[in-house]
């Protein structure tokens, strides 16, 4: 059964990616749209904010009740869309004495240095370090459609960097990125859909997944220590 989610959740994976290279570049289009997509500037889609970290010989700037992410938030979402909670928190001092900025929920946070174009939205008001380059969506952009819009720009946010020794992109690069976008938004909602609902479906198999694991990993324990005997 392990064996079997697993390969389902890798073919479905290859599936969506094949839907995000084709939808969000309009080689395919969904029923109903036409038209030439118009060239933007992430700029001109989103506010584009940084982060900033306090001074950890301060206590008073931490473990208040702001949450601040870090680069693992990240990684420990293990591709999952939406960041609900983070390790680490900061106060209202640390706030106000860092370049950290406080975020509305529904921010696009996308790590910006060392790994490069790993996103998730935020489903709280948060702040982060200076990692991370952080998109507040303007009403030309459908939230969910910049999220897998900027995922999909991971390779060329990459070579932006070539030549660097320590990988980083900022602010100004992305400033002037262009990438190409519906002229109507609900063609965007549209597109945001049929991906939110591939990762729902991805979403729902991984729970299957991790539930399979811990009755096969309970199983394993009770035979190999003799607590359950075979007859």
């Amino acid at each position: 059964m392990v064996a079997g989610l697993e390969r389902v959740i890798a073919k479905k994976r290859l599936i969506k990616q094949g839907a995000m290279q084709d939808l969000l570049t309009a080689r395919r289009r969904l029923p109903g749209f036409s038209g030439e997509w118009e060239a933007a500037t992430l700029s001109e889609l989103a506010d584009i904010r940084s982060g900033g970290t306090p001074s950890t010989s301060d206590a008073t700037l931490w473990d208040g009740d702001i949450a601040w992410v870090t680069p693992t938030d990240i990684t420990a979402l293990d591709g999952r869309k939406f960041l609900s909670g983070t390790t680490r928190t900061i106060s209202r001092a640390g706030l106000r004495q860092s370049s950290a900025e406080l975020l509305p929920e529904g921010t696009i946070v996308m790590t910006s240095r060392a790994t490069i174009g790993e996103c998730v939205i935020s489903a709280i008001p948060l702040t982060t370090n200076q990692g991370f380059k952080n998109f507040i969506p303007k009403d030309r952009a459908d939230r969910d459609f910049l999220y897998y819009l900027l995922m999909s720009q991971k390779k060329g946010f990459i070579e932006l960097c070539s030549g660097s020794t320590f990988l980083e992109i900022g602010k100004t690069q992305l400033t002037g990125y262009t990438v190409r976008v519906p002229e109507t938004k609900k063609e965007q909602e549209a597109i945001a859909a049929v991906l939110s609902d591939m990762d729902a479906e991805i979403q729902t198999l991984e729970s299957r997944l991790a539930k399979a694991r811990a009755v096969k990993e309970g199983m394993m324990q009770n035979l190999l220590t003799g607590r359950v005997r075979l007859v």
